[in-house]
């Protein structure tokens, strides 16, 4: 997350920067073009109608004549004085131009003005040509600059966009920073969302209306959970009161069945019914026992009584156990130990509910029989476990579906095997190899 806000405030940053720098050097540009002054590049500037004029006076007897008397704008005028300082000829000239100019006068309005009228002038070889333009209508400044100035130019140039390019990002740091608060709550108060934590982020600024849906989202989750809490608490309360109903009676039956089949009384038929009611008894105390277990771990409930367990031993103790249960002949059960010392960190009970589930499962579903083999071997990490059968499988939705309980006491056996190792931060898979197979994956303690 903090990866992810830290990009967006160097984007944001070098991105301010290079665009302060480009309108940096756009106005540059703007400023040049419009500092320009454009009349000298048309056909009207003043050099080009001197040399218009220059071209189209000509010498007669009489003086000087202009060939083409249009040449001149009419808000214009223009006059030639000779070497001595006359004017030898003139057009438009007004009445306060003088006829009679010294070397001074030239000189200063070669550079300025001539009584206040804007002058341009030609130097031709039969005298001095000076165009002028009305009062007020063109500005003059003198700006001078050394050379020195002019090859210093571009690292001058450059030092300012530097300048200018650091101040950018400086700035956008500073604004950086101030988003990147912003950002990083609305992040954080999404991340808490989505771990349905309290979320209640203030409402202003630009993310105003993104803070108001967090916040509206995180009441509606809020009043969801605690809906659901209600529902599930009332579920597990419900399960909890049948199960003890149901427990007590059946502790009653299953107590006087055994006493029953012990009974010198009774026939061998009549004690083989018994028997089959103490085995059945048993068989709804499990599933009693299976009903309370797979509703604790619904909830992800971690296991209580955590001890170090040697696989080995438990795997034959739990193999045992089912074959003196009453094992049909058709069924056989193979165990393959590689590591005896293989040890994990569980709750005994639970690890053994789950392996005899496995069991079990090869059992039921294959009532044509079938061989079951156990694998145990280990790592430095980890304890392998496998647990296969040549049987008929299991269909693929049901392998989908592993990790949801069912509605239904039926099909318990698997998904409750699974919840079991998945709380013991354990790894399950299922697959359909030439019959049943599942692979599992728990943490070894280390020097076991």
């Amino acid at each position: 997350m903090n990866k992810t806000i830290f990009k967006i405030f160097i984007y944001f940053t070098f991105t301010a920067a290079i665009i302060a720098t480009i309108l940096l050097i756009i106005n540059f540009i703007g400023t040049a073009i419009i500092g320009s002054d454009n009349m000298y590049k048309y056909e009207n500037s003043p050099h080009k109608i001197l040399d218009s004029v220059s071209n189209s006076l000509s010498k007669t007897e009489k003086g000087f004549e202009l060939n083409d008397k249009k040449i001149v704008p009419y808000n214009c005028w223009c006059i030639l004085i000779d070497e001595n300082g006359n004017v030898i000829w003139s057009k438009n000239k007004p009445d306060d131009i003088p006829s009679k100019y010294s070397i001074n006068d030239i000189a200063r309005m070669t550079r300025w003005f001539l009584n206040d009228y804007p002058v341009y002038v030609n130097t031709e070889d039969f005298g001095l040509l000076v165009l002028g333009y009305p009062k007020n209508a063109v500005g003059k400044y003198n700006i001078e600059y050394s050379m020195e100035w002019f090859d210093t130019l571009p690292q001058r140039l450059l030092g300012i966009l530097s300048i200018n390019l650091c101040l950018a990002t400086i700035l956008a740091f500073f604004f950086g920073i101030t988003l990147y608060r912003r950002i990083y709550i609305l992040i954080k108060g999404i991340d808490d969302l989505r771990q349905e934590k309290n979320v209640n982020l203030k409402e202003r600024g630009i993310f105003k209306d993104i803070s108001e849906s967090i916040n509206k989202t995180a009441a509606t989750i809020e009043r969801k959970n605690a809906i659901l809490l209600k529902r599930d608490n009332a579920r597990l309360n419900w399960i909890a009161g049948i199960s003890h109903d149901i427990r007590t009676p059946l502790s009653l039956i299953i107590g006087n069945s055994e006493f029953l089949s012990e009974s010198h009384e009774l026939s061998n038929e009549n004690k083989d019914k018994v028997k089959t009611i103490t085995n059945q008894g048993i068989k709804i105390k499990k599933l009693i026992e299976d009903l309370n277990l797979i509703s604790s771990l619904e909830y992800d409930m971690q296991p209580s009584k955590k001890i170090n367990v040697r696989i080995c031993p438990l795997l034959r103790k739990i193999v045992t156990d089912i074959i003196n249960s009453g094992l049909s002949d058709r069924f056989k059960i193979e165990l393959e130990l590689y590591d005896e010392k293989a040890t994990v960190l569980s709750d005994k009970n639970l690890i053994e509910r789950a392996v005899f589930n496995l069991i079990n499962n090869s059992i039921t579903h294959n009532k044509n029989g079938c061989s079951i083999t156990i694998i145990e071997y280990s790592d430095n990490k980890t304890v392998y476990l496998n647990i296969c059968d040549n049987g008929n499988g299991v269909s693929t939705e049901v392998i989908k579906r592993i990790s949801e309980i069912p509605k239904t006491s039926h099909g318990l056996g698997l998904p409750m095997a699974y919840k079991i190792i998945s709380v013991h931060d354990g790894k399950f898979q299922a697959i359909n190899n030439n019959g049943f197979t599942v692979k599992i994956e728990l943490p070894k303690i280390k020097n076991h």
